[in-house]
């Protein structure tokens, strides 16, 4: 039989539902196609068809150029599709299916599981929700699987699974093919390439080379599964080891192997994980990090000798390295002479900032991209923090319970959640966060920031005490010098209220009975047992009040 659906605008449909046995049919555009095999379909030819309905059984369907829609039904169907114009619709459970194409570009249909590429150039091919088996030719080809455990062959040619159909990071394990999220349960065969997600992904490489991409996020190529030793250098790009032939694009993080590896960074800035054994690491040109984060045991990193012990940092060389992260345990870190970036991470650590205009930080500040699932929430930490010789910068972690923070020399800037800070010597800023905190100024002209209950002690040189919180909290002042200064951030002058309770003395917003102790504003510690060396204190709506030599003088407040 000869159908020709003629070129109009009705939907012209052949049935073979009800055959008894599998067909093979073929459309063209520009003539009838090759007489049908099998079935109902025994020397049909089709023009023009719009649609064809298939057998229960294992059909195949055979399109040139044209636009039609094939409905495979149930059985093993085979779609080959000669152009762009050719539309499947398969069923769930309806067999185990497959497009065959020469077109540059397939999205495969819902409940289709094979797709192959049967043209010479680049291909471009994309899965559906099912397992499917993606099959590329002899070009350079690009395969996106989406969900289900994908099956990815290349053939000839430079190949890549990409996995930019998902905003969840994968992890990708070459060495034991265990993946995660979208990449669950996919394998590779003659596959050259790897492209992440927009977020951060894991890539664990396997001795065959391999061109990562990480694309967007913070992303980590690993060998931490090698059997041996790796040298990456990134710079000048020849690699050893299972690192050997594999190239790196969009990728943040590098993580050795287990045995004594060399690392080598760029211009730029570059994150280094060593892991176990002796490895050198040299960061080069640009801000980089040698990451502790994954240590079974605390470590001891020495910047300025170069002497490094314990877990994962014993024997290790760490060349140009600007920026240290510990572990999980109670490290002891120390800078060098130049500038140092030095985080402790979890675990009661000593950081040693030394000389050089250094940033400490008892927690974790850097963004761990790829590595956060390796820093747990810490418990309760309490940290000791030493600036050294120039103006540093000093954190302590927002779970500190008793950290220790020292600027010693220098003009330092120290933030506290709930431990001490001790500016020393120098013009320190020193700024409370937390609860039951305790500032000392020590020489200099410090500011001390109070922005929740706390304490400060501003001693010598003319400090400013700055009350950023509505809560009350503690000043003694019993340094000698006449130019200290209170700036309350919450009281106007005309809310300003003096009250004396024993030697302290309260600037406080809210009337309270005689005797009676405020819970909010300032208290002045022991003012009228000599500890009165405050001089002015500034309002909200910047008043000055200059404070009289006298203490007992503050009756001119009512």
């Amino acid at each position: 039989m000869a159908f020709d659906g003629y070129k109009d605008a009705a939907v012209d449909t052949v049935d073979y539902s009800t055959s008894a046995d599998a067909i093979n049919v073929d459309i063209r555009s520009t003539g009838p196609g090759r007489a049908g095999i099998g079935g109902d379909a025994e020397g049909d030819t089709l023009q023009n068809i719009d649609k064809v309905i298939g057998t229960a059984f294992n059909d195949t369907f055979n399109l040139d150029t044209a636009t039609a829609t094939f409905e495979g039904g149930a059985g093993d169907d085979v779609y080959v599709l000669n152009g762009s114009g050719g539309t499947v619709i398969e069923q769930a459970g309806g067999g185990n299916d497959e497009v065959r194409s020469n077109f540059g570009q397939i999205y495969l249909g819902a409940n289709v599981e094979r797709l192959t590429y049967t043209g010479t150039g680049s291909f471009i091919g994309w899965g559906n929700a099912i397992d499917n088996i993606i099959t590329g030719g002899s070009g350079n080809d690009t395969f996106y699987g989406g969900a289900g455990a994908d099956r990815f062959i290349g053939g000839a040619g430079f190949d890549t699974v990409g996995y930019t159909d998902t905003t969840i990071g994968v992890t990708i394990n070459l060495k034991t093919g265990i993946h995660s999220g979208i990449a669950a349960g996919d394998t590779y065969v003659s596959i050259e390439g790897l492209s992440g997600t927009i977020s951060d992904d894991i890539f664990i490489a396997d001795s065959a080379a391999m061109a990562f991409d990480g694309l967007a996020g913070m992303d980590m190529v690993s060998y931490e599964q090698s059997d041996s030793a790796v040298t990456i250098d990134l710079k000048t790009k020849v690699n050893a080891g299972d690192a050997a032939g594999d190239t790196y694009t969009g990728i943040e993080f590098f993580q050795g192997s287990n045995f004594n590896d060399t690392l080598s960074g760029t211009a730029f800035g570059d994150n280094f994980i060593g892991g176990s054994g002796a490895d050198l690491i040299d960061g080069r040109e640009g801000h980089d990090t040698a990451w502790y984060i994954n240590s079974k045991a605390a470590v001891n990193i020495n910047l300025q000798t170069n002497v490094n012990e314990g877990a994962d940092a014993q024997g290790d060389v760490l060349l140009n390295i600007e920026r240290v992260i510990g572990s999980q345990f109670d490290d002891t870190l120390t800078g060098s002479s130049a500038v140092d970036f030095l985080e402790g991470n979890t675990g009661n650590d000593v950081i040693y900032g030394g000389d050089g205009a250094d940033f400490i930080y008892g927690g974790l500040v850097s963004l761990a991209g790829p590595l956060a699932s390796s820093a747990p929430n810490a418990g309760a930490q309490a940290d000791a923090l030493y600036g050294g010789n120039d103006n540093d910068t000093i954190l302590t972690a927002a779970n500190d319970t008793g950290s220790r923070a020292y600027g010693e020399a220098g003009d330092d800037t120290i933030t506290v959640a709930h431990g001490i800070a001790d500016g020393g010597e120098g013009n320190d800023k020193l700024i409370g966060t937390g609860l039951g905190f305790s500032l000392f100024g020590g020489v200099g002209k410090d500011n001390l920031v109070l922005q929740s209950v706390g304490s400060a002690f501003g001693g010598e040189g003319d400090d400013i005490y700055t009350i950023d919180t509505s809560a009350l909290v503690t000043i003694q002042d019993d340094g000698t010098s006449r130019g200290d200064k209170i700036v309350l951030s919450y009281i106007r002058a005309s809310e300003l209220q003096v009250d004396r309770v024993g030697d302290d003395l309260y600037l406080h917003r809210y009337s309270v009975s005689a005797g009676q102790t405020p819970d909010e504003g300032v208290r002045l510690k022991d003012w009228f047992a000599g500890s009165d060396t405050i001089e002015q204190i500034v309002t909200a709506d910047n008043q000055t009040i200059n404070l009289p030599a006298n203490s007992d003088a503050f009756a001119m407040f009512g």
